[in-house]
């Protein structure tokens, strides 16, 4: 008997322990479950949220082309208005002159300023040259002999003295 209760023990201890190891099991596949639904409601309100943005989106921009159609016809209105006023109330000359400029673009007014470049060019024709030497004979401050005196400078300087 004494090896018949160790079978037994042993498969009392098998069963829990397999009991136990489908629990684990179970609960470990169900919470991947769980997280993979909040991860696809997620999904889903991310999408009613930019399908809602794209409305609004849409929406903005059929009123924004309704406020400039309003806008067309209030200035048109207001042309019609004035050519009216500009009829009844003005001579005819008067009227026509001002319908005539009404309808006409403005004219820009062409500015050539090759003409005032070149003035100037021919005013200061070259900049100012602070390094400039005073006569032909110096050497201007950019020279790379400037401020150096030549030793035979220096001797004949010293034989004149």
């Amino acid at each position: 008997m004494n090896e018949m209760e160790n079978y037994v023990a042993i498969i009392i201890i098998a069963f829990l322990s397999g009991a136990i190891l489908g629990v684990l099991i179970y609960r470990l596949v169900k919470g991947d479950g769980g997280r993979s639904k909040r991860v696809e409601q997620q999904m889903d309100d991310l999408q009613q949220k930019h399908t809602r943005y794209q409305a609004q989106v849409s929406d903005h921009f059929v009123q924004t082309a309704q406020l400039f159609n309003r806008l067309n016809d209030d200035y048109r209105e207001i042309h019609n208005h004035l050519a009216k006023g500009a009829t009844e109330l003005c001579s005819e000359d008067n009227a026509n002159n001002l319908l005539n400029l009404a309808t006409q673009a403005p004219d820009a007014p062409v500015i050539d300023h090759h003409d005032d470049i070149s003035e100037i060019e021919d005013m200061y024709a070259e900049p100012p040259r602070d390094y400039a030497p005073k006569s032909n004979n110096d050497k201007g401050t950019l020279s790379e002999a400037f401020g150096l005196k030549d030793k035979e400078e220096d001797k004949e300087k010293n034989k004149d003295a």
